[in-house]
């Protein structure tokens, strides 16, 4: 007899590696096509504007396409089988939906996924694909009923995966807006707080072009770019702190795993500027971001049962 968790569970998981070879296509080729890594940077910066994506590698869209397609079927099936078990595991049924939802909601976005003048696409293109990867996670992990008292430390992860889920959000748009090269040194962007623009955080917006198409930074950009930079060492602060607080309260592996992916995310952050945006490191960058949300999603589980 086949035992339906065990096929739900191996599902799920295969969906969720699925998803995260997209998440890390999907950057390859958003960023690839933006310009980084390509011969004449930084002056191919923001070429897409005018059409022309140089790096999008032939096998890179491929992959992409057969994951993409594969993972539709998975996620039907997955609602499918979440449904035929609502009565045993309840919990599932509305991870899946959302998760269905999520699937029908980045194909309707694709349409539009080539007019990249608009940071809303992208934006949400990016967000959705991190979202789908937290709601399979947290299949995977299985169904946690709240417990009457949970771990007093689980409102501070909480916290903890809104304020990193506000620096992705930052960091999403950063990267929707072409403003990842508009502060080129560590220091910052000298006098940009007397030009800050609160339009920079309407992704409805329209990217301006030159007259050859090519993208023009500006107010905005700056403005992006600076907000993430002083937003990231709130973050780093805090979940230094929760991390320390971790392993102060006998969970001393969460929190060195915390702790040292949070430190390497600010290393790939700092070696992005230092070194001109390298495709590789900016990849590692938006990849390492995704593990450090999905660290903070199994403790707020594991916090649940508990």
């Amino acid at each position: 007899m086949i035992d339906g968790r065990r096929v739900f569970s191996s599902l799920v998981l295969l969906t969720f590696m699925l998803m995260a070879l997209i998440v890390l296509l999907s950057a390859h080729m958003r960023l690839s096509g933006a310009g980084l890594g390509c011969a004449d940077w930084p002056a191919c910066y923001g070429s897409t504007l005018a059409g022309f994506a140089p790096h999008r590698s032939g096998w890179v869209v491929t992959t992409h396409r057969i994951a993409t397609s594969i993972m539709g079927f998975t996620v039907l099936a997955i609602a499918a089988l979440a449904w035929q078990r609502r009565r045993i595991t309840p919990g599932d049924v509305v991870f899946a939906l959302a998760l269905l939802g999520l699937t029908a909601f980045l194909a309707v976005i694709g349409r539009w996924t080539h007019n990249v003048q608009l940071p809303a696409v992208a934006l949400g293109n990016l967000l959705g694909g991190l979202g789908m990867m937290v709601l399979l996670w947290r299949l995977h992990l299985g169904y946690a009923p709240q417990h009457a008292s949970p771990s007093p430390l689980r409102g501070r992860v909480v916290l903890g995966l809104i304020l990193l889920s506000v620096q992705i959000i930052l960091g999403g748009m950063v990267s929707a807006n072409f403003a990842a090269s508009s502060c080129a040194s560590l220091s910052g962007c000298d006098g940009w707080l007397q030009h800050a623009s609160l339009d920079a955080f309407n992704p409805s917006h329209v990217l301006s072009a030159a007259p050859g198409g090519t993208f023009v930074p500006g107010e905005v950009q700056q403005t992006l770019h600076m907000a993430h930079r002083f937003f990231a060492l709130l973050v780093f602060c805090y979940l230094a702190w929760l991390g320390i607080r971790l392993f102060r309260e006998n969970m001393r592996g969460s929190g060195m795993l915390l702790i040292a992916a949070l430190t390497l995310q600010i290393a790939l952050g700092i070696g992005t500027v230092a070194y001109s945006l390298p495709l590789f490191l900016v990849i590692m960058h938006n990849a390492n971001a995704a593990f450090l949300l999905l660290i903070l999603v199994t403790l707020d589980y594991h916090m649940r049962r508990q």
